[in-house]
């Protein structure tokens, strides 16, 4: 019986470069890409522990150093509002995940909208429009 994925089949990192490359002024400190590595960090550790099944010893330190990578990723930025959401978004994808759900784009996107709001200056609703259009990008894949 093979593994089911617990987290969004999509990259997490390829959504947010998509969607904070097209942020009117081409994100020139780099922001955009730094909190997209630790995006990706994180839906790595998140894969790691919750696919479908018991994670196994080797599951959960891949898992463990994920999230250590992802953490120390996105502390380069020293700003605590990147901080404040990440938290967020592990605590509700396992929420979901303990509740025996899937965690998907849906969830996240809220979380990935605030983190381009922080690096945009926009309001989050149309950060969440970039994220959704990056989300459709990246999932209907090159044509």
């Amino acid at each position: 019986m093979g593994t089911v994925r617990r987290t969004p089949e999509a990259s997490l990192e390829e959504i947010f470069l998509r969607a904070s490359g097209a942020l009117p002024e081409q994100d020139g400190d780099g922001r955009g890409r730094i909190v997209a590595e630790a995006l990706g960090y994180l839906q790595e550790g998140f894969g790691a522990h919750y696919a479908a099944g018991r994670a196994t010893d080797d599951a959960i330190l891949v898992g463990d150093t994920s999230y250590a990578w992802a953490v120390d990723t996105i502390a380069r930025l020293d700003e605590p509002r990147f901080v404040g959401v990440a938290s967020r978004m592990i605590r509700d994808g396992a929420g979901e995940i303990s509740r025996g759900g899937a965690v998907t784009l849906e969830l996240w996107t809220p979380h990935l909208a605030q983190l381009l709001g922080i690096i945009s200056g926009e309001d989050e609703g149309r950060s969440e429009e970039r994220i959704k259009t990056a989300i459709e990008e990246v999932v209907r894949g090159p044509e």
